[in-house]
């Protein structure tokens, strides 16, 4: 778990800083028996001093920050220094270095500083790796959450799309077998790239282009006028990668509410220019039946603007807008930063 790696990691990388200043402070300055006393000095009192960082790192400020028994903590910590710095006390008479009553106070006075220093050290280290560690799970949960919800909009997009393709077939297939088995090899190919592709984060461009031509194809079926709807790329789609479905709920706008009576009613353009990404929509405003009216149209709208939110965040800009009885979509992306 990368939490009790870095609970680990942080004490270790401190103390071994702490060492190497301490050495460089001596090393340079003292030879001889100077030198020998000064390093033992270290070797005596370092392993103390991580002692009591371990004793309040480890047990006395996850008690603390948990809220556990916190008079109880604060007595136990009262005593601990007290006592280590007794003990401090005791190793210095034992090994020669404190030789008199006077020598031992000073002593016992000194390791009170470095046991409180010890403490603010633990304090310090402690609470900065719990906060990177709740940092990190909130980051890790916000990522889960997204893609959740991303996956629920694309679940969203996909009944309201084969409802009106079903529908679309029916309309046709006791009149012209041919071209309901036509209809049906795209349906089938349609529903390849959503079961499989469109189940992932992210797709190349490309199959979402074959995706869109195919539902071109599909739509083509049902009109007279072959050429009423042209579909134009510009650039290199090789290196792109776009969430699954992203331009399906504004195609199927421009099917439903444009017009289908002379060419070039529908125009799909995509634009690539370096990582950027241009997708223009246009069709032509049609007279809405009553069914077409009382069809839940503003759906797939707001998922996919809430997925371009989620997905791109300020790398985008989409403009939908009425001019000269034309419905208009402009969506501009970096594709760079998805």
């Amino acid at each position: 778990m990368p939490g009790k790696r870095i609970l680990n990691l942080i004490p270790l990388i401190f103390w071994s800083v702490i060492i190497l200043i301490k050495l460089i402070r001596i090393i340079p300055l003292y030879d001889g028996d100077n030198l020998v006393y000064g390093l033992s000095t270290i070797a005596l009192t370092t392993p103390l001093d991580i002692v009591t960082f371990c004793f309040f790192y480890y047990l006395i400020i996850p008690s603390f920050i948990s809220k556990n028994q916190i008079i109880l903590n604060i007595v136990y910590s009262v005593l601990y220094i007290l006592i280590f710095s007794l003990l401090w006390s005791i190793i210095y008479k034992i090994t020669g270095r404190a030789d008199s009553f006077g020598a031992a106070v000073m002593i016992y006075k000194s390791s009170l500083g470095h046991s409180i220093l010890s403490l603010l050290y633990a304090v310090v280290l402690r609470l900065s790796v719990d906060w990177f560690n709740r940092y990190s799970i909130q980051k890790q949960l916000e990522k889960e959450n997204t893609i959740a919800e991303l996956a629920l909009l694309r679940s969203q997009i996909n009944p309201h799309f084969l409802f009106n393709t079903l529908n679309n077939i029916n309309s046709f297939s006791q009149q012209d077998p041919v071209k309901t088995s036509f209809a049906i090899i795209k349906l089938s190919e349609i529903m390849r790239y959503m079961l499989y592709d469109a189940a992932n984060e992210s797709v190349p461009l490309e199959k979402e282009i074959d995706h869109i031509n195919n539902i071109i194809a599909l739509q083509k079926l049902r009109f007279k006028e072959k050429d009423f709807v042209r579909f134009e790329i510009e650039g290199d789609t090789g290196n792109i990668i776009i969430p699954p479905m992203l331009f399906l709920p504004f195609i199927e706008n421009a099917f439903k509410h444009g017009s289908s009576n002379h060419k070039d009613a529908i125009v799909i353009k995509l634009v690539i220019k370096g990582d950027e990404m241009n997708f223009i929509c246009k069709n032509r405003i049609k007279e809405l039946t009553r069914t077409e009216i009382k069809q839940h149209s503003g759906i797939g709208i707001k998922n996919i603007k809430r997925r371009l939110e989620l997905s791109y965040r300020d790398n985008y800009e989409l403009h939908i807008f009425e001019k000269d009885r034309s419905y208009n979509v402009e969506l501009n992306i970096k594709s760079g930063e998805h």
